[in-house]
């Protein structure tokens, strides 16, 4: 009697973490997360460096890139062989099949705090992606960084989303 007490706890247990993780938003992998940049391009307010957009396809990318001065397609750029123009190039065609990306790059006014994606949820057509920040332990000057993310995501889960939404805590 005993063991089937103990057996039902843990079926219950198991269950309320299913049902619980499932309800806490939608599958996604962090390709890239750190310091660097996407690229700058002007606009009516000067020149610009954040980019939050989400890309469907492999020319939706390339066309990013050249739109955003990125050298990630550009051979002849000596930033063509970055850690980040590599991760860049590594979504192809294949990956556009399945998935699709999530482009954030934003300017952090401390290297004192850290960032992290905590979660991704669809309200309407708006993906909101919610970020958590910490602070690190020690002493930091207070420069402007610039912090990047490529955020993978499953397209049959986005299917109806026309915008993306940062939601910062």
């Amino acid at each position: 009697m005993f063991r089937k007490l103990i057996l039902v706890g843990v079926i219950i247990m198991v269950c309320i973490g299913l049902f619980g993780a499932c309800s806490s938003g939608i599958w996604f992998k962090v390709g890239y997360a750190g310091e660097g940049g996407f690229g700058s391009k002007e606009t009516d307010e000067g020149e610009t460096f954040g980019v939050l957009t989400l890309v469907g396809s492999l020319q939706e990318m390339k066309d990013l890139c050249d739109e955003w001065n990125n050298p990630a397609y550009q051979e002849e750029s000596e930033l063509y062989s970055s850690e980040i123009s590599k991760k860049i190039r590594e979504y192809d065609e294949a990956f556009f099949e399945e998935k699709a990306l999530i482009i954030r790059s934003s300017f952090d006014a401390s290297p004192g705090r850290s960032q992290r994606i905590s979660s991704l949820n669809v309200e309407g057509t708006q993906l909101i992606v919610n970020v958590r920040y910490s602070s690190k332990k020690g002493t930091f000057n207070d420069i402007a960084t610039t912090w990047l993310f490529l955020i993978e995501v499953k397209k049959a889960v986005i299917v109806g989303v026309t915008a993306v939404q940062i939601n910062e805590k």
